[in-house]
């Protein structure tokens, strides 16, 4: 398979068919690009390459076999705000559920269960809304709320904090369809425990009309393209990070606070390092309970009930019998 940069034409028109297949296509995160001085950007990849360059001049092209594909295992509240947790795709639920009473009495760890190579499964940790009063003990924010109903299954999509029109107007089109979210870095900035970095480039468009768009930015702009990514999973949206993306994840001290874990999240770690997650799957049985509780049983208790009917008489007044 040849190797090609994601930004041309006519990768663009081979990337279309992403849902099906990624292999004919590369992605190259910008690291050595200018970016313009504000914390955020959107533009298209075109405007910030010079297309007629030759091949070889593209330093740091990522080839296809160097994209892991993932999805959303988990999320978490943490000293730093609301974080979503990535693994590698199919793997998720593997993740070990927490202790029960009779193993923290024993003091036994699931996670100790995990085969060797299981154990040793990358997590992602990308922030997705910022710290404060919000999201460090409880899911309190709205960002944060609307996450939560976009992993339901189905979705639970208002399109109150991510309008119906967001996709569109990113890519200026209003009838684009997302195909992908290619994460080329997701991690503090270096010496820093306070900004959270985020670059990806996403794929949109409509049938062979596909096109690329760089979005740069920190825990704002990776939620919106995660929750987007949610949005259009059920038209074939993948989510891609690259290698260099994954090695670069910030570690567990960063979550913690705690200055001497250096290791990285790992899926026998996470819980260690977030014990208030929830796994895609209980988050999923937790709302499934809570409708059952707060709406399915009070709407049968009330329509089981005898209700008094009004009948009009020979006046025309109503009269309750």
């Amino acid at each position: 398979r040849q190797a090609c940069d994601i930004r041309t034409s006519r990768a663009m028109s081979r990337a279309c068919c992403i849902g099906a297949s990624i292999a004919s296509s590369s992605f190259r995160p910008r690291v050595a690009e200018a970016r313009r001085s504000a914390s955020r950007s959107v533009r298209p990849r075109s405007s910030t390459r010079d297309d007629t360059a030759p091949e070889d001049a593209d330093q740091g092209t990522t080839s296809a076999s160097d994209l892991v594909e993932l999805e959303c295992a988990g999320v978490s509240v943490s000293c730093r705000g609301f974080v979503a947790l990535l693994v590698r795709k199919g793997i998720g639920h593997e993740i070990p559920k927490p202790p029960n009473s009779v193993q923290l009495m024993r003091g036994a760890d699931p996670a100790s269960e995990l085969p060797p190579d299981l154990a040793k499964e990358f997590v992602l940790p990308v922030l997705v809304t910022s710290g404060g009063d919000d999201d460090t003990n409880a899911a309190t924010s709205a960002r944060a709320q609307t996450m939560l109903q976009l992993l339901q299954n189905p979705p639970c999509d208002m399109g109150i904090q991510l309008p119906y029109t967001a996709l569109g107007e990113v890519t200026k089109s209003a009838d684009a369809v997302l195909g992908a979210v290619l994460i080329g870095k997701a991690r503090f900035e270096d010496g820093s425990k306070k900004k959270f970095i985020w670059e990806s480039t996403i794929l949109a468009g409509k049938g062979m009309d596909q096109s690329a768009v760089d979005i740069d930015g920190d825990e704002h702009e990776a939620w919106q393209c995660l929750a987007l990514a949610r949005r259009y999973e059920t038209y074939g949206c993948r989510v891609f990070a690259t290698s260099e993306a994954i090695a670069g994840a910030s570690g567990a001290k960063v979550f913690t606070g705690d200055s001497d874990d250096e290791a990285k999240v790992t899926l026998a770690t996470v819980r260690t390092t977030f014990p208030k997650m929830q796994t895609v799957t209980e988050s999923r049985a937790i709302a499934t309970e809570a409708r059952e509780k707060f709406l399915w049983r009070p709407f049968a208790a009330a329509t089981s009930e005898d209700v008094p009917v009004a009948e009009e008489d020979d006046d025309g007044d109503d009269t309750n019998t």
